[in-house]
């Protein structure tokens, strides 16, 4: 991994001190979602699990630097180096603009990125380091070409399974970038066994702090810093991210307000076909630019010809899925997949019965909800009644 500029976020960023990082697709649990549970007051250490409500391994509140996760170590993060305050002062000042939209920003992102770090024993102090590195801006691109919330390279996001190429980028996208920078975080902890360390890894790669080391030139961060071995970007990395978590756990008593965007909510559906996001919009109900924005991955406006997983507004996913059955003859992928299934159990009906839905026959029957719509030529799913025969996808003639 090459050191790399800091990230460029449009207007804002007075960023020759906000820089960015060069840096697997296996998102668990991505339609999950997350509740927003702010308290009145944040006077007291906050981690993220506190500030937004999850359920989460117990954290001393007394100790500002103690940590959750297998991979935490308690007093690990020194919050009490004149240069954290050095940074709290500046993002309280001059770069006081800055953070605070980023911060404000952060309510959308930080419990679901919380909680994907907790459950791979990762200090959840490390959902803010994308507050540093883009503001928490899934379109923010470095000049040296790091993109997303976490700010990879691209090689280094392929080299953790995310998906780049002319249509799709999901260094852009908040879960699976997210997944990803947590595998390469782990992977540089074990490396370096300091977070300190692999933090500066993060930024400007791990063959130079490697380098450093091997060299004897000095043993931990704040050596290598203080010594002078390190970029401008790296040397300031570590104690404007501790800065950051300080004043995001506590935002009242810095001065700042408390983040009230709410977390994402959406539905998952897959689509098969070529189809504009614009188009998803209408089949779906809503606009254009929400879909854009719950699916920032998307490069070109439009779902790749090989198909991709959307995600919706929640609770719209039914109605995309008999509006897109309506559109014309079932996508390949889909009927193969039912028929091939029918074919072998020998099953080509099913009896509805009461309480039961469009969606959960079609997960019981293992079909797309579309093919089932298509089948029947079902035009309001309100009208299902128990006791009405439906046509499994393989029995349309």
């Amino acid at each position: 991994m090459r050191f790399r500029a800091p990230a460029v976020f449009g207007v804002a960023l007075l960023l020759s001190c906000i820089a960015g990082c060069s840096i697997t697709q296996h998102p668990a649990g991505d339609s999950q979602l997350w509740s927003w549970q702010h308290r009145d007051s944040t006077t007291s250490w906050s981690t993220p699990d506190r500030q937004y409500g999850l359920q989460v391994s117990p954290c001393d509140p007394s100790n500002p630097s103690s940590i959750n996760g297998e991979l935490g170590k308690a007093n690990e993060f020194d919050f009490s180096h004149p240069r954290v305050d050095t940074f709290v002062n500046r993002f309280q000042t001059n770069l006081r603009g800055f953070f605070s939209e980023a911060l404000s920003r952060s309510g959308r992102y930080v419990p679901r990125m919380s909680s994907i770090l907790q459950k791979e024993g990762l200090p959840q102090e490390l959902a803010y380091l994308p507050l540093i590195e883009s503001g928490f801006s899934a379109y923010a691109v470095s000049r040296a070409g790091a993109a997303g919330p976490w700010q990879f390279m691209p090689e280094t996001g392929r080299r953790y399974g995310l998906r780049i190429d002319q249509y799709v980028d999901e260094r852009r996208d908040p879960v699976k970038s997210t997944h990803a920078a947590a595998r390469y975080l782990k992977d540089l902890y074990s490396m370096f066994g300091d977070w300190h360390l692999s933090l500066a890894a993060y930024n400007t790669g791990e063959q130079n702090i490697t380098r450093i080391l091997e060299h004897g030139r000095a043993d931990d961060f704040w050596e290598m810093s203080e010594r002078g071995y390190l970029c401008r970007e790296t040397n300031d990395f570590v104690p404007r991210f501790l800065a950051a978590v300080q004043i995001a756990a506590m935002p009242e008593a810095y001065g700042f307000d408390v983040p009230d965007e709410s977390p994402e909510h959406y539905d998952l559906v897959k689509i098969h076909r070529p189809l504009s996001l614009a188009t998803v919009a209408q089949l779906s109900g809503t606009s254009t630019d929400e879909i854009k924005e719950l699916n920032p991955a998307l490069r070109r406006g439009v779902v790749p010809p090989q198909g991709y997983a959307v995600r919706l507004p929640a609770g719209s996913k039914e109605t995309f899925q008999i509006a897109y059955a309506n559109l014309g003859a079932l996508p390949v992928a889909a009927t193969t997949k039912s028929s091939s299934y029918h074919k072998q159990h020998g099953r080509h009906r099913h009896r509805v019965r009461r309480g039961e839905t469009l969606a959960s026959i079609a997960e019981r029957h293992n079909v797309p909800v579309h093919a089932l719509v298509h089948a029947n030529a079902i035009r309001n799913p309100r009208s299902l009644q128990a006791g009405r025969m439906l046509r499994l996808p393989n029995a349309v003639s």
